[in-house]
């Protein structure tokens, strides 16, 4: 325990990937070929038309000074316009918009700001880890629901709200790390509980851009056209393959809106502004690009799924994301961090352990998209021959 450190810090959980992560770069130490399949961080590049942008304008000495935390209104208007053309959403960019540093910046501000110490917030179990944190933070308190099946999750959220007052309810489809998807009507279901229960919906809408056959991810804003109960998280990471440049929007409800941008008034200035200026031309002149990455996921997805089921995982079925999630082998006894170390071990291949995304995620693995064909195809070999 660290004397310095709070109460809430001192009470977060050790992060359950530092022991996957520890043992990698022990193994690169010894010279090993580490295959890394558990770290979800893109390996596609970012445009030339937004590096080019970027340099061009990091050269002008007027964009060397401070910008607003609320992001230039360019960038804002062009997350607006994508939203009017892509999902019939009607955003003001100066009350509906609100640029972040990232979604995970802009989560947590965003429940900084909407909740109270003792609000309770439904998570969705397994989820992405600040998903489980950020509330906590907050100094809400959580409570955690089974999304492995998606009627069953309806059910049960039905059930509590009976019984309990929620403030807030977050999901995140496109899930991360399940690949699940939801149809209009799923959202329309929940916009139904929030009017008659009256809590907040937060999507995290980072792998919107990323799908397949044509099956694009619906937005829940396309639910709550008023945009009275709902704000969505954007992001240009995966999309645009931009992880790095910390780049996404909170966008919806101008409530919601208004209070993050508060918040963060006192807390930023803002990305640096070339790299906004940059964003807003992948927003307004590349909407090809994220069909061109999808492509590339689409069959290194194939690739994997193909050897998985060889090997007797049953593999979540998906059209979007970056990731396979699949269930281990009876063999494994569920045991998903056993597994992973050992994997590691014997094949030089790291995937992340389901139990780290949330209990309901034990007995399965996440595999993320980011490495190309032929070293996905050697890591498929490597756990083959390690199994």
């Amino acid at each position: 325990m660290n004397k310095y450190s709070n109460e809430l810090i001192n009470n977060f959980p050790e992060y359950l990937f530092n022991e996957i992560n520890q043992k990698k770069i022990t193994a690169r130490h010894l010279g090993k070929d580490i295959i890394d399949l558990g770290y979800g961080n893109p390996d596609l590049p970012t445009h030339d038309k937004v590096v080019d942008k970027l340099i061009e304008t990091a050269k002008l000495k007027k964009n060397h000074k401070y910008s607003v935390s609320k992001g230039i209104f360019g960038l804002r208007e062009a997350i607006a316009i994508k939203y009017e053309k892509n999902y019939q959403v009607n955003l003001d960019a100066n009350s509906n918009v609100v640029n972040t540093i990232g979604s995970k910046e802009g989560l947590t501000h965003l429940l900084m700001s909407v909740l109270n110490p003792g609000d309770k917030v439904v998570v969705q179990d397994p989820s992405y880890p600040i998903h489980h944190f950020a509330p906590l933070i907050a100094r809400a308190e959580t409570i955690k629901v089974n999304c492995l099946d998606k009627s069953a999750f309806l059910t049960e959220l039905n059930d509590i709200l009976k019984k309990t007052k929620i403030k807030l309810l977050l999901i995140s489809f496109p899930h991360n790390p399940t690949t699940l998807t939801v149809d209009q009507i799923f959202y329309d279901s929940l916009v139904e509980l929030a009017e008659k229960y009256n809590f907040l919906i937060v999507n995290d809408f980072a792998y919107s851009d990323i799908y397949f056959e044509g099956n694009k991810p619906p937005s829940l804003l396309s639910s709550d056209k008023n945009l009275q109960h709902c704000v969505e998280l954007y992001s240009l990471t995966k999309g645009y393959s931009m992880a790095g440049w910390r780049v996404g929007f909170a966008v919806g409800n101008a409530d919601a809106v208004a209070a993050v941008t508060k918040l963060k008034s006192y807390i930023d200035y803002g990305t640096f502004q070339p790299i906004q200026i940059a964003s807003t031309v992948a927003l307004k002149e590349l909407d090809e690009y994220p069909f061109e990455l999808s492509t590339v996921y689409k069959e290194r997805r194939e690739l994997v799924v193909e050897h998985l089921e060889d090997l007797d995982f049953i593999v979540q079925e998906s059209d979007a994301t970056m990731f396979v999630w699949a269930k281990l082998p009876e063999k494994f006894d569920k045991d998903s961090l056993k597994f992973s170390l050992d994997i590691l071990e014997k094949s030089n291949v790291a995937v992340s352990p389901g139990v780290g995304f949330g209990k309901f995620g034990e007995g399965y693995i996440r595999i993320a998209l980011v490495e190309n064909k032929q070293r996905i195809r050697q890591a498929m070999k490597n756990i083959k021959a390690a199994l």
